[in-house]
């Protein structure tokens, strides 16, 4: 019973981490008759850093989708598609306020305010939190789907993280993106 509460625990632990996928769809869309897909240009917003602007990564991403994509019943047409699919990637400087406990220290009994096998309590010194900023990076990536006929917004999936290693970004972007493409609803008929 032990071990299955502490297995319970890590995993809600695990699970609280991971940064949630959004999901924005048009409720009078029916996603079954969407055969077909191709790509739109990426769009990528990274300040300075080349590490971000990659056509290495952006193929990955895009063949991650289209992996994914085609697992739900869709396939790449490029003459003919009905989905015209995107992604947008943003890197912002962002500030996060950081609470760290300040330990407490005692007690020492018997050595109180008053001296030797004093007549109070021992001196517990002050404990507290301390609160500082720090800053971090965090990426955005955006998957828009638009109906090709109509040209209008059909789906937009969506998750931020922290970026860590700009080093290590495609692996990263082809992550989330896979997160948010099982997110696209299945073909039906």
């Amino acid at each position: 019973m032990k071990r299955l509460m502490m297995l319970f625990g890590l995993l809600t632990a695990i699970y609280g981490c991971s940064p949630r996928v959004a999901v924005d769809s048009s409720s009078r869309t029916d996603f079954s008759k969407y055969k077909t897909f191709t790509w739109m240009d990426s769009d990528v917003k990274a300040g300075q850093n080349p590490l971000y602007y990659n056509q290495l990564a952006t193929e990955n991403v895009e063949n991650t989708m289209a992996g994914v994509l085609q697992q739900k019943g869709l396939s790449e047409n490029v003459n003919n598609p009905d989905l015209l699919i995107g992604y947008h990637f943003f890197v912002e400087n962002k500030t996060q306020t950081v609470a760290t406990p300040s330990p407490v220290y005692g007690p020492y009994l018997g050595w109180g305010r008053w001296g030797y096998r004093g007549w109070g309590p021992g001196w517990w010194g002050w404990g507290g939190t301390q609160y500082t900023q720090q800053q971090y990076q965090a990426g955005t990536l955006v998957v828009d789907m638009v109906d090709a006929r109509t040209r209008k917004l059909v789906w937009r999936g969506s998750v931020q993280n922290a970026v860590g290693d700009p080093a290590r970004i495609t692996a990263q972007l082809q992550k989330e993106a896979e997160r948010i493409v099982e997110k696209f609803p299945e073909r039906t008929s």
